[in-house]
């Protein structure tokens, strides 16, 4: 059922790491393994009804693996099997990339959030005056801050700010400040080479069979990025042990923001962060032709949870831009048998009867 495989990492800065506040919830492992049985087995089904052609999905406690499962094909016709090394289209999951590469050059005083947009050469139409925090946390549209609107489009206009500022593109500086130094070598672009062969693209026609689809080619700080589930982890454990942010430039942007009227967003700047019955859930989601990804993240339980299709229904649908984990299929089935009281449940959404009434 597992795969035993270590991360290694640099050694970072391990004060107070923002995405870990407490250690690991002391659950006997006989209670583990059969949460860890009925995730797998919940997965399956989601997956058989979902008609997902390939996904991986593992739990990492820190840096160290504690599930994971490659379910269904990367490649239908050669039938190859889904490992954590298999590079998957992450869509918006790029988002939280340029999520920490921003607040760094925050951090290093080289950008404050607050700058007018037009300072670096971004022109939208507005009823004000749009700042680069204003694109990071989706509330650039309307009167800018006073609602939160999920716009992908525009947060793509923050490539201008990595190249003003810094002289390079973002997947340059990606590529300098984060891939390299963690030795991430299955992630990238579509045109980079990597160690395993990228996950191949599918769609349901429209007698829901699957057929091969295509993935976008473009890339931006918005969406584009590849990589494998091992990698991504990685990536995550770096933020959780302060490689890239101090724990208070971190908490910044893991903090939903807030209308002048004090309302508060369901988005960060760069990411997701809700609570569910009282615990704290840092997540985000892509979804794209051929693509859909999520990561969970809970502080408290020091546990990250991560689920990686070559197709687009785990987040077909559902309308995840709204800011309600719950909606996820995959991500529901993690928050009750991981975040969740036992016994407890949320409602499901029906996007699963939908599927199964239509393609039965």
């Amino acid at each position: 059922m597992t795969e035993d495989r270590s991360l290694s990492l640099p050694t970072g800065n391990t004060d107070a790491p923002a995405l870990t506040t407490m250690p690991a919830t002391e659950i006997s492992r006989e209670a583990e393994r059969l949460n860890l049985e009925a995730l797998e087995i919940s997965l399956s089904e989601m997956c058989k009804d979902l008609r997902l052609a390939g996904m991986a999905a593992g739990i990492y406690r820190g840096p160290e693996l504690l599930w994971f499962k490659g379910f269904g094909f990367s490649d239908l016709a050669e039938k190859t099997p889904v490992t954590q090394d298999t590079p998957f289209h992450l869509a918006s999951l790029t988002k939280t990339f340029a999520s920490t590469l921003l607040m760094q050059l925050v951090e290093q005083g080289k950008l404050d959030l607050d700058t007018p947009a037009a300072t670096f050469g971004i022109d939208l139409e507005s009823r004000g005056t749009i700042t680069v925090r204003h694109l990071l946390s989706h509330t650039s549209e309307g009167k800018p801050g006073e609602r939160y609107r999920y716009n992908g489009s525009r947060f793509a206009q923050l490539e201008h700010v990595f190249e003003q500022i810094t002289g390079r593109s973002f997947k340059d500086n990606l590529e300098e400040i984060i891939i390299k130094p963690l030795g991430l070598k299955n992630t990238g672009g579509m045109a980079d080479a990597l160690e395993v062969r990228l996950a191949s693209p599918y769609q349901l026609d429209a007698t829901g069979n699957l057929i091969r689809g295509n993935y976008p080619a473009s890339f931006s700080c918005s969406a584009g990025l590849i990589a494998s589930v091992a990698d991504y982890a990685t990536y995550i454990a770096s933020l959780k042990q302060n490689f890239f942010l101090q724990p208070q430039t971190q908490a910044i942007a893991l903090t939903p923001t807030k209308s002048p009227k004090g309302r508060t967003h369901p988005y960060g700047l760069g990411w997701f962060v809700e609570t569910i019955e009282g615990t704290r859930v840092i997540w985000h989601y892509g979804y794209w032709d051929s693509v859909s990804t999520l990561v969970i993240i809970v502080p408290e339980t020091n546990l990250t949870f991560l689920a990686f299709a070559n197709s687009d229904a785990l987040s077909s649908g559902i309308d995840l831009d709204r800011g309600h984990i719950a909606r996820s299929p995959a991500g529901l089935i993690f928050l009750e048998n991981f975040v969740l009281a036992p016994g407890r449940t949320l409602p499901r959404f029906n996007i699963l009867d939908s599927i199964r009434r239509i393609f039965r």
